[in-house]
């Protein structure tokens, strides 16, 4: 095996880990009332889990942010740990600005 084809599976793998565990997490965050925390949370794991940065700062393999930041604050320090958390923060922020949207739109929606 190449180390693309292992590098695919891995990706594969994580995304149906990823998958199951946001079909749970939405379950969990079926709340009635309180809609936009429903979707704000929703948005903020989905980025989390699904946000990808570069592995290596040469390298142009993927990894997922949140793996980037920690492994690069355990590894190298908290200094390098920068390089990941800054694409990560940025799309939080553009997650919580589409839940928020979603849920002013889907409550207009229900009104008329």
């Amino acid at each position: 095996m190449e180390a693309g084809d292992n590098f695919l599976m891995i990706w594969l793998i994580y995304g149906l880990a990823a998958c199951v565990f946001y079909w749970v997490f939405w379950r969990i965050t079926a709340f009635n009332r309180q809609r936009w925390i429903s979707y704000s949370l929703r948005a903020l794991m989905l980025t989390l889990i699904a946000t990808p940065w570069y592995a290596n700062v040469e390298g142009t393999t993927l990894a997922p942010a949140l793996m980037v930041v920690t492994l690069d604050a355990i590894t190298i320090g908290l200094d390098a740990a920068g390089r990941g958390l800054v694409p990560l923060v940025l799309a939080l922020i553009v997650a919580e600005f589409v839940a928020t949207l979603m849920y002013f739109f889907s409550r207009k929606s229900k009104k008329a």
